[in-house]
C-alpha cells in the first residue's frame, strides 16, 4: 500500500495547491532539480528490467518510479498554467488516473484497466533467502495478479544493479520451508517445503529437492 499511499497524498497535495493558487518559485525550481534526477533513474530502471536488471533492493526500482510520479505531481500543483512542453507534460501526470478511470467504465477496456491498474499502484510482497554475498532466492507474489509466487534467482551486479532471473522453479505453492545449501562455486541446492503443489510428498506436506546453476538459473 506504500505507492498507492505516496501517490494519493501528492494527488491530494496538487489539487489542495491548485485550488488555492499557491505559488513557491523556489520551492518549484528545487523540485524540477529533483524530478529531473527521478526521471533519469525512472528511464534507467525501466531500461534495466527490460533487461532483467534492476538496482539492488526487491523494491528499489519501485519506490524510484513512485517518487518520479509523485514528483510530477507535486509539480503540477504548484505550477503557474502555461502553453508549454513541460506544463503539458505535467499535466499529463496529472492526468492519467482519470484516464483509467474512463478505461474501468469501458467495457470492452475494463479488464485490461484493471491489469494496468494493478500493476501500477499494487506493491509487490517480496521475500529474499540469501545463498551468499552475491546470489539470493526471492518470492515475488503480486496480489491477485499471481496465484502463485514468482521464485527468481537474484545476483549482484556492477556495485549497484542486481540481475534477476525469475521462474527458475515452479512448485505453484508458497514456501512453508526453504533450505539454500551451495554447493562449490556455481550451483545451490533448494530444499523447499509447501503446504500444497510441491512434486514430492514428504510427511503429509509437499516439497521440492533439486540443484539449479548459479550463474544461468537452470535445473541441472
Amino acid at each position: 500500500m506504500i505507492t498507492i499511499t505516496i501517490l494519493s497524498l501528492a494527488y491530494l497535495a496538487a489539487i489542495s495547491f491548485r485550488i488555492k493558487h499557491v505559488k513557491f518559485p523556489v520551492l518549484e525550481l528545487l523540485t524540477w532539480n529533483i524530478h529531473i534526477v527521478l526521471m533519469v533513474l525512472a528511464a534507467l530502471s525501466l531500461l534495466l528490467m527490460i533487461n532483467g536488471y534492476g538496482f539492488k533492493g526487491a523494491q528499489t526500482d519501485r519506490v524510484i518510479l513512485t517518487l518520479y510520479a509523485a514528483s510530477g505531481l507535486f509539480l503540477y500543483g504548484i505550477s503557474k498554467p502555461e502553453i508549454n512542453a513541460r506544463y503539458y507534460y505535467l499535466a499529463g501526470l496529472f492526468a492519467f488516473p482519470f484516464v483509467l478511470l474512463i478505461g474501468l467504465i469501458l467495457p470492452f477496456t475494463r479488464t485490461l484497466t484493471i491489469l494496468v491498474a494493478l500493476s501500477i499502484y499494487g506493491d509487490s510482497d517480496y521475500h529474499r533467502y540469501k545463498i551468499d554475498d552475491d546470489f539470493a532466492i526471492q518470492t515475488k507474489s503480486t496480489g491477485i495478479l499471481t496465484r502463485y509466487p514468482v521464485y527468481s534467482m537474484v545476483e549482484d551486479k556492477y556495485w549497484f544493479f542486481e540481475k534477476v532471473t525469475p521462474e527458475i522453479i515452479d512448485p505453484k505453492a508458497a514456501p512453508q520451508g526453504i533450505k539454500l545449501t551451495k554447493r562449490g562455486n556455481d550451483s545451490v541446492r533448494i530444499q523447499l517445503v509447501t503446504s500444497k503443489g510441491g512434486t514430492l510428498s514428504v510427511g503429509g506436506t509437499h516439497a521440492i529437492d533439486t540443484v539449479i546453476s548459479l550463474k544461468q538459473g537452470y535445473l541441472q
